[in-house]
């Protein structure tokens, strides 16, 4: 769970492009047919091998085909948890990477809009422009780590986004820098002018 600042608003969230989820269980196709092929290959060996099929065969090849469908299907979840938990967050005040590993494990990385130095969107290869994703990293002031995120839709307006939260969050920085040291100033002149009045 994310928990946010007093007077903070989520401004963007982001996931990774569907066509990284479609590729990472596409291979779940192929280990799907493994039972239907295995099955056609006992059926196409000769009378005479030394594989005997007996009235238990079925009930032993649905055992069989129903565990491993059971193991397909809860490493198709894992793969969904880790494709819908991880997620990009975009707020007023700060960025934050939640990068889910596995089902038990889960990684949270925030960093502060005004301490961004650099932004890089990057589409390489025929699938990524077709599709519209790519990478993105983000460098922090301060910080020798790179953030990369992999598979973000439409990397480049995502990076034009946070360019944009940046600067106007240097900007309000920048403002209550002025209104500290004007308070400051005219706390100074209200002291000096208590002076002045003391030794008259």
């Amino acid at each position: 769970m994310i928990r946010l600042r007093d007077n903070e608003q989520v401004l963007l969230v982001v996931r990774k492009h569907w066509f990284v989820f479609v590729a990472e269980a596409f291979f779940l196709v192929f280990l799907l047919l493994l039972p239907l092929l295995a099955w056609f290959a006992f059926q196409l060996l000769p009378t005479n091998s030394l594989v005997t099929f007996d009235g238990h065969f079925g009930a032993l090849m649905m055992v069989i085909t129903s565990m491993w469908l059971l193991f397909l299907w809860v490493f198709f979840f894992i793969i969904w948890t880790d494709y819908y938990l991880d997620v990009l967050v975009v707020t007023n005040q700060q960025i934050i990477d939640v990068e889910q590993k596995g089902l038990f494990s889960r990684e949270i990385s925030n960093f502060r809009l005004d301490r961004i130095q650099d932004v890089t969107a990057e589409m390489d290869g025929i699938i990524q422009t077709f599709f519209k994703f790519g990478t993105l990293e983000i460098q922090t002031a301060g910080d020798d780590r790179n953030f990369l995120i992999f598979g973000i839709p439409k990397p480049f307006e995502v990076k034009h986004f946070i360019s944009v939260q940046h600067d106007a969050a240097i900007e309000r920085l920048r403002t209550v820098s002025l209104s500290a040291s004007t308070l400051a100033e005219l706390r100074d002149e209200m002291h000096g002018s208590s002076d002045e009045q003391i030794r008259s």
